[in-house]
This record gives structure tokens, sequence and C-alpha cells, in this order.
């Protein structure tokens, strides 16, 4: 008798621990993805061309970025991009190199 009420603890104590392991490795896939995706986001600039405030490439979305000249561009808003889209290429490499001073 005592065995057995040894033997079921263990079962109930293993039953407990396991749903605790199995959440663990299955965030692991999560976290990965979520970093593959920030790293798809790296733009090459840190003000946005068109408002000039900063871009927290932390929060960046894949709708807040533009690919223009083989570079990915990130903006603060979406009315931005539309301004972007407005400019001409040389006032776009304007823009990058000397963005408006921040609101």
């Amino acid at each position: 008798m005592r065995h057995t009420r040894l033997s079921a603890c263990l079962l109930l104590t293993m039953a407990a621990i396991a749903p605790g392991c199995s959440e663990s490795t299955d965030s692991a896939p999560v976290a990965t993805a979520a970093a593959a995706a920030t790293a798809a986001l790296q733009v090459v600039n840190t003000k946005c061309p068109i408002m000039g405030g900063d871009i927290n490439t932390a929060e960046l979305t894949a709708e807040l970025v533009k690919d223009w000249n083989g570079q990915k561009v990130g903006f603060c808003c979406p009315p931005c991009l539309e301004e972007w889209d407005e400019l001409s290429d040389e006032q776009k490499a304007e823009r990058l190199k000397n963005p408006p001073k921040g609101h």
C-alpha cells in the first residue's frame, strides 16, 4: 500500500511538471520568429524622413517600411508613407540624409 501511494504521488508530481516543460519549449519558436521579423525590418534611417521623429526599430512594423533604391526606409506613421511616394528620388535622398527636425 505504501508503494502505491508513493507511485501515485510521483505520477501526480510528474503530470504537474510536464505542462510547464512543454510551455517553455513551445515559446522558443515564437521568440525566434519575433527576432527574425525584427531583423527583417532593419532600416537605414533613425529619423522619419517626412516628419523627423525617431524611428523605434523595436516597434516598427512592415506596414511602416518602404523599399527604396535597395534600402529599407522606416516611417513614423502611415500618412508619411503617402507623402514619401510624392517625392522625387532626389528629394528622398536629401530627406534621408537630412531629415526634418522632429516634433
